[in-house]
């Protein structure tokens, strides 16, 4: 049986949601939990298995949790894929490092990315504090041959450096004004258009350090994205094995 048949997930699980199934774990009759928390790098062991590829070497770390239901043997219940990195290797009977995980403080610097439209925000917390949104034209196609199409394409390379200028101007600026801490960047938009828009700009300080692996899926940027954005920074992949 493939190992994808095993398992249902990823579930993007918000926290506040995640937070409420470890109550259902810690009153389950006759159950008693192992929770591991292991930064990226970690390897798997056998029992984990029938996780998919996609989340057996995740960047951010994992977070496995066993039930121990006397005679039979620990049964895996649920992989965790975290928004933030894991610092430190912890093993624990009970849930308090993962719920203080979970409910740790954080703020994120967010920057959605689509060729023609840009959003900057900073959450605090999962509450957005600042927002700007921009647009910077992009023509997309062009249907004519020989020195027009060169031209064409030698003026949307300059249409996109516009829009990255723009787009990393503000998002720099916006981010150095900040009075706290930015402890995380988030990115959303294409994969391709925002490693151009790296490579383009330079953010303050150490933040390219602190640009998080997973890239947010994002239509349109804008106010409504960025609030999508922040729900589902705050939120974890879900892996559980099929029943049955």
């Amino acid at each position: 049986m493939p190992v994808d048949s095993l398992v249902t997930g990823p579930t993007l699980t918000h926290r506040s949601q995640l937070l409420e199934r470890l109550i259902d774990f810690e009153i389950e009759a006759g159950a008693e939990f192992v929770v591991q928390m292991h930064p990226g790098g970690y390897t798997l062991p056998e029992e984990w298995v029938w996780l998919p590829k996609s989340a057996r070497e995740p960047e951010s770390g994992i977070i496995l949790i066993n039930a121990e239901v006397k005679p039979a043997a620990p049964q895996p219940r649920m992989a965790l894929l975290p928004p933030f990195p894991i610092e430190t290797a912890t093993e624990s009977n009970s849930f308090d490092d993962l719920r203080g995980f979970i409910s740790e403080p954080r703020t994120l610097g967010i920057i959605l990315l689509r060729l023609g439209h840009f959003a900057v925000g900073i959450a605090e917390d999962g509450t957005l504090v600042t927002t700007k949104t921009g647009s910077r034209y992009v023509k997309g196609q062009h249907r004519k041959g020989g020195q027009s199409s060169n031209r064409f394409r030698r003026n949307r390379e300059k249409w996109i450096r516009e829009l990255f200028d723009q787009a990393g101007e503000i998002a720099s600026s916006r981010f150095r004004e900040y009075p706290g801490r930015i402890d995380h960047v988030v990115l959303g938009g294409d994969r391709v258009v925002l490693g151009q828009f790296l490579k383009r700009v330079r953010l303050p300080d150490d933040l390219p350090e602190r640009v998080l692996p997973n890239r947010l899926p994002v239509d349109r940027p804008g106010r409504a994205a960025l609030d999508s954005a922040v729900h589902d920074a705050w939120s974890f992949r879900v892996f559980e094995p099929v029943s049955g």
